[in-house]
């Protein structure tokens, strides 16, 4: 059972989330403890909680809101992490998800800048030595790609997630054709990009996808002792 503190502390999150701004005032304590029909001090200990949560900063005036912090809220993600085929496939369709829904940004948003990098971060594939180097680079291109889009969240997001993106990434790096055959692909990619080609640009990010999907089943399915390739993504090919 939750404590009043919890409970007060619980309901108040969903009220910032849902109903204040950054820079907006909550209300006083007294106003508090009236309405949750508890002492200040559960409310003092309450607003303690908050603050360590990083959604309130006391000032003179009272508890006053603050902007989100993304670190704060994307970090706790990682500790759900872990090497289960469960996780890869989850990561992998997460980022299926993300690079491929944000393609029509992509298009708009991206630089000249952009694509010196994410062409950089390609060659830097082929220069790798080690599997870690090559999964280093190919973070890079996929990070220049959310950065296309201009979507401060989505770019956060995976600069926060960049150690277990980076560790997944090194499973199909351990194999020179893998290497080989994303190298290819993602010059595909930036050639549509650069033609802001969104169709051209779809299809080439989601055959990438498809190919990393199947590399990593392989792989899951020999590291778990030759069961059936896991099914990644859909796919429907004509019977």
């Amino acid at each position: 059972m939750k404590s009043a503190v919890e409970e007060i502390r619980d309901i108040l999150r969903r009220e910032i989330a849902d109903q204040y701004r950054p820079g907006d005032l909550l209300p006083n304590e007294r106003e508090l403890a009236e309405r949750f029909d508890v002492s200040r001090n559960t409310i003092r200990e309450t607003m303690i909680h908050l603050e360590a949560l990083t959604l309130i900063e006391k000032t003179k005036r009272g508890a006053r809101v603050r902007a989100a912090d993304f670190d704060m809220m994307f970090s706790e993600v990682t500790q759900f992490l872990d090497t289960s085929g469960r996780t890869f496939t989850d990561v992998l369709n997460f980022r299926r998800i993300s690079e491929t829904g944000a393609v029509p940004l992509m298009v708009c948003h991206v630089t000249d800048d952009i694509l010196t990098r994410i062409r950089t971060a390609n060659r830097g594939m082929v220069e790798a030595l080690t599997a870690a180097e090559a999964a280093e680079a190919d973070y890079r291109f996929h990070l220049g790609l959310v950065e296309a889009a201009g979507n401060n969240v989505l770019t956060h997001l995976y600069r926060v997630l960049s150690v277990p993106l980076r560790y997944y990434l090194e499973v199909g790096k351990s194999q020179k054709l893998d290497t080989d055959t994303a190298r290819e692909q993602h010059a595909e990619i930036i050639t549509a990009l650069a033609l802001r080609d969104e169709s051209a640009l779809n299809a080439a990010m989601n055959r990438h996808f498809q190919h990393s999907g199947d590399v990593l089943a392989d792989w899951l399915s020999a590291r778990e002792g030759g069961e059936a390739a896991l099914s990644l993504w859909p796919v429907h090919r004509p019977s």
